[in-house]
Formats: C-alpha cells, structure tokens, sequence
C-alpha cells in the first residue's frame, strides 16, 4: 500500500512540475475535442483512418457496440499496462484525457457531418473532408504532444516497443500500426474479403490510412514549430526535430528533481524540460 501512495504521489508530482500546468491542461483537453473532429472529418470522408483507430472501429462495428466505448476500455487495457511495465512519465493528465476523450468526441462530431453530407456523398466532398481531416489532427496531435502533459496509452507502446527491442521509434511505431491493422481486418472478415478480391469488404481503411503513415510527422512537426512552440513559449529547435524525440525526452524529464535544475544552472546548461529557471 505505501508503494502505491508512493507513486500515486510521484504522478500527482510530475504533473504539477512543470510551469504553466493550467494551460497546458486546457490546451490538451481543447486539443482532444480537435482530435476526435479531425478523425470523424477522415471517418466520414470514406478513405481510412488512422490505424489505431481503424482497428477500434472495425472491432467495435463487428460486437456491436459504441467506437467511443470499444476505445476507452482498450486504452484502459493498454494504459493498465504501461502503468506496470513502464516509466511514470509517459502517463499524465493528458493521457487520461485522451483515453476517455478522443473516441466519444470523434461519435459525436460523426453523428453531425455524416446526415449533413450524405446526400452529396461524392468525390467533390470527400477528397476535402479527407484533406480538412489531415491538417486537423495534426495540428491537434501537435497540440496534445508539445502540451506535455501525457502521450496517448496507444503511443506509450511505441516508445515501450523501441527501448525493449532498441528499435528506432519509427520502425516501432510501424510494427504496432501494422499489428492493430491486422488485428482489425481479421476480426472485421476484411482481410478474407481482400484474399478473396472483394475490397468493398475492407472498413477504414484506405489511401488516408497511407497518407497518414507518411504525412503525419512531418506536418505535425510544422505545426509544432509554427504554432504549437508559440503557443507553449517551447524552442522546439533545442528539443529535437524529431517529435517521437521530442515526446519521449520531455516525458523523462519530467521526473528530474529539482537538483538537477540546480546543477544546470550552475554549469550555465538548459534546464531539463519541463521545468523553468
């Protein structure tokens, strides 16, 4: 009982260290509801989603219940998990947020665009709903991540798959996006359908699918030094390029002590992330 007070306190701890926690807070929970609106913008759109959530919904499609429940109890599963096995830093007020947040808002906004534009379902509506949907949730994720107040429990696997295996967070994040795929095609009868020629068998999956596998991180990391930076007073330059980077070593640092701080300053050296001089 006294090691779970512990790190009950140590969570609370690292969640408070840093400066400008209110905003940061609000600025993430704002930027969930901009998530679940840029993924019901690919959803409605018909060309894929994301691969997390491609699988979700196949899943949840296929036991009939709600996307936004079928989300939340496996970003608990997930989340349980990376609370035994990994680092604390990784979890924060973001990541709770995310968890319950993203998939309910995503039902929500589908629930209002999908009869708006069924009617003129064509290539005209869908190709600007698929384009709307990208630059949403990037500049969303590019929010959420340079918040630093938490990552996805979906994106805690990445960095978990990468530092077991030493992975680049790349190839790690390809290996989990091709195994929740597939997990969604064979539950869903999508990948028979595919086997068997029939395509118009695969659900949520598509050419946005692809899109953003490869546009994501580079139009994130747009986002991220044109808007989220000034938004946040973060010299992104100094972090990294790399936003997978970027997330990781500001998820670490947040559980520096203050001593570390101390040090750095008397050897005239940045301060760990996540905390002010």
């Amino acid at each position: 009982m006294s090691k779970i007070k512990s790190e009950a306190y140590g969570y609370v701890k690292d969640m408070f260290a840093q400066h400008h926690m209110v905003k940061r807070a609000v600025l993430s929970f704002i930027s969930i509801i901009i998530m679940g609106f840029g993924i019901s913008l690919f959803s409605v759109s018909g060309f894929g989603v994301d691969p997390f959530t491609s699988m979700n919904m196949n899943v949840a499609s296929t036991l009939g219940i709600g996307f936004g429940t079928y989300q939340l109890i496996v970003n608990m599963i997930i989340l349980l998990y990376v609370l035994i096995v990994a680092h604390r830093g990784l979890i924060g007020i973001g990541t709770v947020v995310n968890m319950v947040g993203s998939g309910y808002a995503c039902e929500f906004f589908q629930s209002i665009i999908q009869p708006a534009v069924e009617n003129h379902y064509t290539l005209a509506v869908r190709i600007p709903l698929l384009a709307a949907g990208i630059v949403t949730l990037c500049f969303a994720c590019s929010l959420f991540f340079t918040a630093n107040v938490g990552i996805g429990p979906y994106d805690a696997l990445g960095f978990m798959l990468s530092r077991g295996t030493k992975l680049k967070y790349k190839w790690a994040r390809v290996c989990t996006d091709v195994t929740v795929v597939l997990i969604g095609l064979i539950v869903s009868g999508g990948l028979t359908a595919a086997l068997n020629g029939n395509f118009a068998g695969v659900k949520n999956i598509g050419i946005g699918t692809v899109i953003t596998a490869f546009c994501m991180g580079p139009l994130v990391n747009a986002f991220n030094k044109s808007v989220s930076a000034k938004i946040f007073n973060v010299d992104y330059e100094k972090i990294s390029k790399d936003i997978a980077f970027f997330m990781l070593k500001g998820a670490f640092n947040k559980n520096a002590r203050p001593e570390y701080v101390a040090r750095a300053e008397r050897n005239h050296a940045p301060a760990p992330y996540g905390f002010s001089k």
